[in-house]
């Protein structure tokens, strides 16, 4: 009985502890809250004193601000004259006997202007050096340059390309790429380029390669394979389609499309046309039209058209030839993974219809190129062209049959840096009738100085 007592008394003495101390721990916070509202109400008057402080410093309303002084500026076109110390006593006296007038020159005061670094560039071109070195193995082939010509070698330095590019004035800019070989030094481009006529038109005049389709319109460096395609090596040499000319072109202003127009007349004697008289030039056309078709993609169609006059023969004197291609472009580069993902198709198909032929030759090139990681490349091409002479070198006929070269190639391509590449490419072509090629050529890519972005 005494037991259930005491466990009575503690039950009432707990449960009456319980709200005191909830009561005490209600208190303590409404204190530090208490604490907390007064510590802000001493920052806010703080701040209130500082702001009228600042509003008192200010002139009073109506009274004009006192203007800042501009700073003195230095003439450095002028000459001063270090006055002398001062002298106390007889040499006073001394010096006031030999004072000369104020403007002689008795002492001049010299001041080192700073030297700018980029005043000595401002009249110097951007100049850069680009280098195509380039090894071979697998099969014998010679049958990529014609009989007679030397094949490839295992390693040798395929060019240097060298640029000087820069604006003339504010109305144009110039262009020069020279490309040193093994066979020599020759200009592979040079022209005047104005960027500043009216109705959106710009032109050019010199040389420089004819704007059809795509591969014809790319330096070395650029193209995305070792070797050209067949099509290119086959219709227009590995030279490419170029010539000394004048070029105008516009852009067409569309809401549905980005649409240039581009017109060329050239000289007429290159490595494809042969001017006999002086009115056989060499005339192309252009037409690009380019449309976004997703924040990730886009399209971009061309058409060309080209006409000169063959190399005079005893068939027909004075024939001409002429070149029709199409071209398309399809990119896929995400906004998010652009630095890691990417990929471009690529189409281009060609017809050349020779007078000296009974029958007009075709050629092509498909090519799929995706991008594994930030710095490696990878992708395929298929080819396709017909070849105007056979590779015997036997006599030309107007019923000459057409010999086609078919090829397929892969490429694998890092790039350690924005300044240089490594590339690999895997090929096998069969020439005509003859046994098919197989080859792996590697190429390494590198340039210094400031080299200009080409067309896109």
């Amino acid at each position: 009985m005494a037991r259930s007592g005491h466990w009575v008394i503690i039950s009432v003495i707990f449960l009456t502890a319980v709200p005191l101390f909830a009561q005490q721990t209600q208190d303590e916070r409404v204190k530090q809250l208490e604490q907390k509202v007064d510590e802000l109400m001493r920052q806010t008057t703080a701040l209130q004193q500082e702001i009228d402080q600042l509003k008192a410093a200010q002139p009073a309303a109506g009274q004009p601000a006192t203007p800042a002084q501009p700073a003195a500026t230095e003439d450095l076109t002028k000459i001063g004259v270090v006055p002398p110390p001062p002298a106390s006593g007889s040499a006073q006296q001394a010096t006031a006997a030999n004072e000369q007038p104020q403007s002689a020159l008795t002492d001049v005061q010299t001041i080192n202007n700073v030297s700018n670094p980029g005043a000595a560039k401002a009249l110097n071109p951007d100049i850069s050096a680009i280098g195509n070195f380039i090894g071979k193995a697998g099969t014998a082939n010679p049958f990529e340059f014609g009989p007679g010509d030397a094949m490839r070698s295992p390693m040798r330095l395929d060019e240097a390309e060298v640029a000087f590019q820069a604006y003339v004035d504010p109305y144009a800019k110039a262009n020069f790429f020279l490309s040193a070989t093994p066979e020599g030094l020759s200009v592979e481009e040079g022209y005047v380029q104005f960027v500043t006529l009216p109705y959106d038109l710009t032109a050019r005049a010199g040389k420089f390669k004819a704007m059809f389709g795509k591969a014809n319109t790319w330096h070395t460096h650029v193209r995305p394979w070792v070797d050209q395609p067949l099509v290119i090596h086959n219709f227009f040499t590995d030279d490419q389609l170029s010539d000394d000319g004048v070029e105008v072109s516009k852009v067409f202003p569309t809401s549905f499309a980005f649409v240039e127009g581009t017109a060329e007349v050239f000289s007429g004697n290159n490595t494809v046309f042969h001017r006999q008289k002086q009115s056989d030039l060499f005339y192309n056309g252009h037409l690009k039209v380019f449309k976004d078709i997703t924040e990730n993609s886009n399209i971009e169609l061309g058409g060309s058209y080209a006409r000169g006059s063959l190399p005079d023969s005893s068939l027909k004197p004075g024939a001409t030839s002429q070149f029709g291609g199409i071209d398309v472009t399809y990119r896929w580069k995400p906004l998010i993974r652009s630095t890691y993902n990417s990929m471009i198709a690529r189409f281009e198909g060609m017809v050349n219809d020779r007078a000296d032929r009974d029958r007009k030759l075709t050629g092509f090139y498909a090519s799929f190129d995706y991008q594994l990681a930030p710095r490696w490349f990878t992708g395929v091409r298929l080819d396709k062209a017909d070849r105007a002479n056979p590779l015997n070198d036997s006599t030309l006929t107007t019923s000459l049959s057409r010999f086609a070269d078919r090829g397929v190639s892969a490429t694998l391509t890092f790039w350690p840096s924005e300044f240089s590449q490594l590339r690999g490419q895997l090929r096998r072509i069969s020439y005509g009738d003859a046994k098919a090629v197989n080859e792996l050529l590697l190429q390494l890519q590198f340039s210094i100085g400031a080299h200009g972005a080409h067309a896109f």
